[in-house]
């Protein structure tokens, strides 16, 4: 599958909520708002932080290319 093919797939899945694992190791959880070539932006968001989810203010824009994995809960 190309790279294209897999953009159009994520598009088709904004509003979803996606627990989004970064390489890095951070985990996010919150609703994809946009995205595009080089950023995924989410919003309602929670960071994992010590085995607990805490909230994150605002929406926040992660790197598509440090992006580990991306689950539905």
């Amino acid at each position: 599958m190309t790279f294209f093919a897999h953009d159009r797939m994520l598009r088709l899945q904004v509003n979803e909520r996606f627990l989004v694992t970064m390489t890095s190791g951070e985990t996010w959880d919150g609703q994809l708002k946009d995205t595009d070539d080089e950023h995924l932006v989410l919003r309602g968001v929670k960071a994992l932080e010590g085995g607990a989810w805490v909230p994150v203010d605002g929406e926040i824009w992660l790197p598509r290319l440090s992006v580990s994995y991306m689950q539905k809960p």
